[in-house]
């Protein structure tokens, strides 16, 4: 399930070349501390296609198993989530792989599907589990995710939290969908949205947001929605975490999918903190004390964002 030329199309190599930060200064300035972190942040490209070569021979025994009469190549798996949509944080730490089960091995229950593709998986590589949404396979410093999917009028049923119903667990996701919708983010305003959703994982992690990743993309896709122009990093973070603390509860619907997923409010607080923070940061920017503005920012983004001195 590879996916159309139009949405593998490649990025400019450099972040900074997109997000017009000055890759270096000889006077310490903010924008070049942004340029440096976003050139430790943003994976590669070999990064992405090492990330994507892990998974091979994890298909490739399922392929075996599973559709043992081919003995070719088939488009049973389609790499998917922030390593198919090229929005990860590095170093990369997950793949997710959507792997389509034959016919005969549908189950109504996906925490069936999850058992079979684990059989399949434990007898070959060592630490397979399962978890809710999937079978996790270490590979090295990577582990691959495999979703067993189903077909489901254009899009795939996957295991997953929402669930389409109770009783079965199934989830509706469009990946291709998903990644046509970012690529015209991205067109539209200049790579900017791909850069605000690797910060803003950046900001997850380092500040234990209780969010998904997956709805930080979403609600950057939203929050970009209604932009009047292409934001620079520093102005976008700041513009969203006031527009996300003030966003009412309620669902967000992925591109191409029908199945809601709640956004909460458990991480209001986390954005209110980060959005002082950078006000304190751009108080600190006036009165020329760049080394204090980048202590707030590295406060909030993590000790990839680096401090003049």
């Amino acid at each position: 399930m590879p996916l159309p030329p139009a949405l593998v199309k490649r990025p400019p190599s450099d972040p900074v070349q997109v997000s017009g930060f000055p890759p270096t200064a000889a006077v310490p300035v903010l924008g070049a501390c942004f340029g440096e972190f976003l050139r430790r942040v943003v994976p590669s490209h070999t990064a992405y296609s090492l990330a994507r070569g892990v998974c091979d021979d994890v298909t490739a025994v399922l392929r075996a198993e599973l559709f043992p009469k081919n003995t070719g190549s088939m488009n049973d798996h389609l790499v998917a989530g922030a390593v198919g949509k090229r929005t990860s944080v590095a170093p990369i730490a997950e793949v997710d792989v959507l792997y389509l089960l034959p016919a005969k091995l549908q189950a109504q229950k996906s925490g069936d599907a999850l058992k079979i593709v684990w059989a399949v998986l434990k007898n070959r590589f060592e630490g397979v589990t399962i978890a809710e949404t999937g079978v996790l396979v270490p590979r090295g410093s990577l582990t691959v995710k495999v979703l067993p999917c189903r077909e489901h009028g254009g899009a795939y049923l996957i295991p997953g939290i929402p669930t389409l119903t109770r009783a079965t667990g199934w989830s509706i996701t469009n990946p291709i969908a998903e990644a046509a919708t970012l690529r015209l983010s991205d067109s539209l305003y200049g790579g900017r949205p791909r850069l605000l959703m690797t910060a803003l994982k950046s900001w997850r992690m380092h500040a234990g947001v209780p969010i998904s990743s997956f709805v930080l993309e979403l609600l950057a896709q939203e929050f970009y929605a209604g932009a009047p122009r292409p934001y620079e990093l520093e102005r976008a973070l700041v513009d969203f975490w006031a527009w996300a603390r003030q966003r009412p509860r309620g669902t967000i619907k992925p591109p191409g999918g029908q199945t809601e997923i709640d956004v909460g409010e458990d991480w209001h607080g986390k954005a209110k903190s980060a959005y002082w923070r950078a006000t304190l940061a751009d108080h600190h920017l006036k009165a020329g004390k760049v080394a204090d503005a980048a202590a707030e920012w590295r406060q909030v983004l993590g000790d990839a964002f680096p401090v003049p001195g």
